[in-house]
C-alpha cells in the first residue's frame, strides 16, 4: 500500500511535533522553513527537510509539492505567508490542505481562500480537554461532517462478553462499531459473533445525537446537551 506523503510548511512547535508525529506513524513527511537550524534538527524526524522561502511561487514548483497528498501549513503568526502558502497549495493540485489559523478571522480567510480543513490549536486543544474531563471514558472524538462522528471508547462494562449480534447496536443505539483495537491487533469490519473485551476500544460510528447519547452513557455520567454540542 502506498503510504500517504505529507508536506509541512513551517517548524514551530506544533510543526515540529506534527512532522515528527506523522514521520513516528510511517508516513513520508517533506519538512519545509525558513530557519536552516531548525531544518537541520527536524531532518532526522522526517523524509525530507528543505530550507526555503515556501513564499516563493518558484520554490514551491521546484519541491515538487503537487505530488503530495496532504499539505500542512502551520505559518499562523505571518497571516500574509499563511494566505499565499495556502492559496499555492491548492493551485498546485494538493487534494487535501490543512492550515492553522491564528484566529477565527483568519480561519475564515483561509477557508474563503479554499483550504480544506482551518484548525485554531488552542481552540481545538480547549475543545478536546472539556471532552476527556466530561467522557473520561471517549478517547478520542472525531466530528467528520455536520452530522457524523466517530468516538473511541474503551468496552462500557454491560458490553463485556457480549457479542455484537447480542448487543445488536444498530437497533439499541443506532450506532455501528466499525473497529476493534485490541493489544497490538486491529480487527476492522468486526463480525457479528465478535466477542467484546474488557480491554478493547472501539471505534463507533453514528449520526452526533446518537454518539452524544453513547458517549453519556459509557461514563456513567449525565452531561448537558449544550455541552456535547460543544464537544
Amino acid at each position: 500500500m502506498k503510504k500517504n506523503q505529507y508536506v509541512v510548511f513551517g517548524l514551530g512547535r506544533f510543526g515540529t511535533a506534527l512532522t515528527r508525529a506523522l514521520y513516528d506513524y510511517g508516513a513520508e513527511v517533506l519538512a519545509v522553513d525558513i530557519d536552516e537550524d531548525i531544518v537541520n534538527d527536524i531532518s532526522p524526524y522526517c523524509t525530507h527537510s528543505v530550507c526555503t522561502d515556501a513564499t516563493d511561487a518558484h520554490n514551491l514548483e521546484k519541491l515538487g509539492i503537487n505530488n503530495m497528498d496532504v499539505a500542512v501549513v502551520c505559518v499562523a503568526s505571518n497571516i500574509e505567508s499563511s494566505i499565499f502558502i495556502t492559496l499555492m497549495c491548492k493551485q498546485l493540485g494538493i487534494p487535501k490542505v490543512i492550515a492553522k489559523a491564528r484566529d477565527e478571522q483568519h480561519k475564515m480567510v483561509l477557508e474563503r481562500i479554499g483550504a480544506d480543513s482551518v484548525i485554531i490549536p488552542e481552540v481545538a486543544m480547549g475543545e478536546r480537554l472539556a471532552a476527556m474531563l466530561a467522557k473520561p471514558n471517549v478517547v478520542e472524538i472525531m466530528t467528520l461532517a455536520n452530522s457524523f462522528r466517530m468516538v473511541e471508547i474503551h468496552t462500557p462494562k454491560r458490553w463485556v462478553d457480549k457479542t455484537l449480534i447480542e448487543l445488536n447496536l444498530r437497533k439499541t443505539e443506532r450506532v455501528n462499531i466499525v473497529v476493534i483495537k485490541r493489544g497490538d491487533e486491529i480487527i476492522t469490519s468486526p463480525a457479528a459473533d465478535c466477542k467484546l473485551l474488557a480491554d478493547d476500544l472501539l471505534v463507533v460510528a453514528g449520526s452526533i445525537e446518537d454518539i452524544n447519547r453513547l458517549s453519556n452513557k459509557a461514563t456513567g455520567k449525565a452531561v448537558t446537551d449544550n455541552l456535547t454540542d460543544k464537544i
